[in-house]
């Protein structure tokens, strides 16, 4: 099992190299210190993403709802927090190696919270939610600690907000994972049992502010260009602006 310890460096490793396609380029561009800059390329993404407003995403259907936990250990259902802005829903357990699983969801995630720092309509209106599917390891206390650096990342300016969130057993987690299609699957060690870690798709999942579901991301997607210019074609559509 890999410790959270561990997991956590890494996810931050990978957001200090600018994870999967973000780059601080300000002295290029001109721009103020305290300025984010997307990088126009990478090795892994060597294109030019859309740009916001110039396509339309389509309606895959209502975002799932079920019964979770906030890092209080508060209950709350799925659908309320995702309600009222734009969402970046990734789904992840704490103590995931995969390099290009979970700490790269939580990477990409990061990179786009650092940006909501210098985009303040970014940051009033994308939410960012991190959902364990690990319920028996990650509990509410679990999930608050995996979540302080990250929230730390703000260095004290304003940015999206970024719920991270577990539930109470797997009865209440097994029919979320359905309703999104995420596939999970514990993986058995000796005498058949779970040896704590896990297979998974990958996947970051866009939700509008009405709670459904418009767009779904995979490794080959995980571009932060792309989703923050997705959140800001949401942002266009909502105040009328339509692809001519």
């Amino acid at each position: 099992m890999v410790s959270r310890a561990l997991f956590m460096g890494g996810a931050l490793l990978a957001f200090g190299l600018g994870a999967a396609a973000y780059a601080h380029d300000r002295a290029a561009h001109n721009e103020p210190a305290a300025a984010t800059v997307w990088a126009e390329r990478t090795p892994e993404f060597d294109y030019d993403p859309p740009v916001p407003g110039t396509y339309e995403l389509p309606e895959l259907r209502d975002a799932g709802d079920g019964a979770v936990l906030d890092i209080r250990g508060a209950p709350k259902r799925l659908r309320d927090i995702l309600r009222g802005k734009i969402t970046l829903l990734s789904f992840i357990y704490t103590n995931c190696g995969d390099a290009k699983g979970c700490p790269l969801a939580t990477a990409v995630l990061a990179d786009i919270f650092r940006a909501g720092s210098d985009q303040p309509d970014l940051a009033a209106n994308l939410r960012l939610v991190t959902l364990s599917f690990d319920p028996g390891h990650d509990t509410p206390k679990v999930m608050a600690e995996y979540a302080a650096p990250l929230l730390a990342l703000r260095e004290g300016r304003p940015s999206c907000e970024w719920s991270f969130l577990t539930t109470a057993a797997e009865d209440d987690l097994d029919p979320i994972l359905a309703d999104y299609d995420q596939l999970v699957v514990k993986n058995l060690g000796r005498d058949n049992a779970f040896d704590g870690t896990f297979e998974h798709l990958l996947r970051v999942y866009l939700i509008d502010r009405a709670g459904r579901l418009r767009n779904i991301y995979g490794v080959s997607l995980l571009d932060p260009r792309l989703l923050v210019a997705d959140a800001k074609t949401l942002l266009l559509e909502e105040r009328g602006v339509r692809p001519q």
